[in-house]
C-alpha cells in the first residue's frame, strides 16, 4: 500500500498493512540529529518515508510579513495574520507575542476586509506551513507542480490551517481572547465566522486550481495540560457554529476532518465529533489522555492520532518499548490509528534513539 491508501483506510476502518506514521519535530532536534550523524539537507519525512504531507493554507488577512529586528539569536517578526513575535531563530520554544492587530473592535473593522481573494496574488497555498516565512508564497503554478510530485509520490496530502481559536489568538491575543469570552462574545464569534467563511473559500479554491487535498488538518488548541482554557459551554457558545460550517463544508467535498489540540479537551470530544471531525490530533499523555481508554470510548468515531509519551522517548529502552507496544497494540485493533508523538519530538530525544523508536513502531503497528 502506499502512504495516500494505508491513511485511507485506517480512518475507514479497511484492512491495511500496517498502521499509517508521520510524526513532528522541534527544529533544534534536528539540530542535535545532525551532529549525530542524520544525514544534512534531508527531510525526516523523506527519510523515514512518512506516509503523510503537511501542504500550509494561508487564510490570512495578509499582512506584509517582515523581520523587524534581530538581535544575536532572537529575532523579531510580523506574521501575515498581523501578529508581532519575538521568537529565536533555530529553536522551538515558546514565543513572546508583542502585538496583535485586532485588539479591539475598531481595529477588526479596520482590516476586516482584507479576508479575501485576490485573483492576481500568491497562490494561498504551499508546499509547506505558512507562519513564519517572510514571502507572501508561490505561483499556483509552482504550487500545482509541487502537488503533483507529492502525488507521484503516493502520499496522504493534508492542507493545515488554524482554526477559528487560533486564529483569534493570533488576531485578538491570547489574554484578550479569555476576557472578550466573558465580556464581549459577539465579537469573537464575528471574527470566527469571518475567518472560516474565508477558509472555505481558499480550500475551495484550492479545489478548482486542481490543488485537492485528502484531508484538511485544522490547528486548534483548546486546552492545556490541566483542562479546557475555557468553559464547554462557552466553546460551544462562539466557536461551534463555525467548527459545523467547516465540517459540513469538508463533508460535502469527500475531506477528511483533522484538528490539531493540546491539552486535554475532552469535555468537547463529542461536540467535535458532531461537526464532522474523524482524526484527533496529538492527545498528550501528560495530560492524562490515554489511547487505549480512548478507543473504547470514541474508537467508532475518531481516528486517533498520536499519544507515544515524547517524556518516555527519552527513557530508558524497556519504558519506550512498553509505551509503543502498549499502545499501538490496542489502538490499532480494528483500524482508526495513525502514529505520531503525543506532541513534538523534542531535542532530548537523540537521533540514535529515534531510529529504534521507528523500528518499534513498523514492529507494533504491523498487522
Amino acid at each position: 500500500m502506499n502512504g495516500k491508501e494505508r491513511v485511507i483506510a485506517a480512518i475507514e476502518r479497511q484492512p491495511v498493512d500496517r498502521i499509517p506514521i508521520y510524526d513532528s519535530f522541534w527544529l533544534d532536534t534536528l539540530g542535535r540529529w545532525q551532529e549525530e550523524g542524520f544525514p544534512p539537507d534531508t527531510n525526516p519525512e523523506e527519510y523515514f518515508d512518512f506516509d503523510i504531507h503537511i501542504m500550509g493554507i494561508d487564510a490570512s488577512p495578509r499582512f506584509t510579513p517582515e523581520l523587524l529586528e534581530e538581535d544575536g539569536e532572537m529575532i523579531t517578526i510580523r506574521d501575515r495574520f498581523g501578529y508581532v513575535v519575538k521568537k529565536e531563530r533555530n529553536k522551538s520554544r515558546t514565543m513572546m507575542y508583542l502585538s496583535h492587530p485586532a485588539e479591539d473592535r475598531p481595529q477588526w473593522e479596520a482590516f476586516k476586509s482584507q479576508f479575501s481573494i485576490d485573483p492576481q496574488a500568491p497562490a494561498r497555498v504551499g508546499l509547506n506551513p505558512f507562519p513564519f516565512q517572510l514571502d507572501m508564497g508561490v505561483s499556483w503554478q509552482q504550487v500545482q507542480e509541487d502537488y503533483s510530485r507529492l502525488r507521484e509520490k503516493g502520499q496522504y496530502i493534508l492542507g493545515s490551517a488554524y482554526g477559528p481559536h487560533e486564529a483569534i489568538l493570533r488576531l485578538h491575543g491570547f489574554e484578550k481572547t479569555l476576557y472578550s469570552l466573558c465580556d464581549c462574545p459577539d465579537l469573537l464569534r464575528e471574527i470566527a465566522e469571518t475567518y472560516s467563511d474565508f477558509l472555505i473559500e481558499v480550500i475551495r479554491e484550492s479545489i478548482q486550481k486542481d490543488v485537492v487535498f485528502d484531508g484538511v488538518f485544522l490547528m486548534e488548541d483548546l486546552a492545556g495540560t490541566n483542562g479546557m482554557l475555557f468553559s464547554p459551554n462557552q466553546w460551544r457558545e462562539v466557536f461551534r457554529p463555525s467548527m459545523e460550517k467547516i465540517g459540513a463544508f469538508l463533508k460535502s467535498q469527500g475531506l477528511h476532518f483533522w484538528m490539531h489540540s493540546c491539552g486535554n479537551a475532552e469535555p468537547v470530544f463529542q461536540d467535535l465529533i458532531e461537526c464532522g471531525l474523524q482524526v484527533l490530533n496529538p492527545l498528550e499523555a501528560k495530560s492524562g489522555l490515554d489511547v487505549r481508554q480512548l478507543k473504547e470510548t470514541y474508537g467508532q468515531k475518531l481516528t486517533f492520532f498520536g499519544n507515544i509519551d515524547v517524556i518516555k522517548m527519552s527513557g530508558t529502552d524497556a519504558e519506550i518499548e512498553e509505551e509503543i507496544k502498549e499502545k499501538i497494540t490496542a489502538a490499532k485493533v480494528g483500524g482508526g490509528y495513525v502514529y505520531h508523538s503525543d506532541h513534538s519530538v523534542p531535542p532530548e530525544v537523540s537521533w540514535t534513539r529515534y531510529q529504534q523508536i521507528m523500528k518499534m513502531v513498523k514492529q507494533y503497528g504491523t498487522y
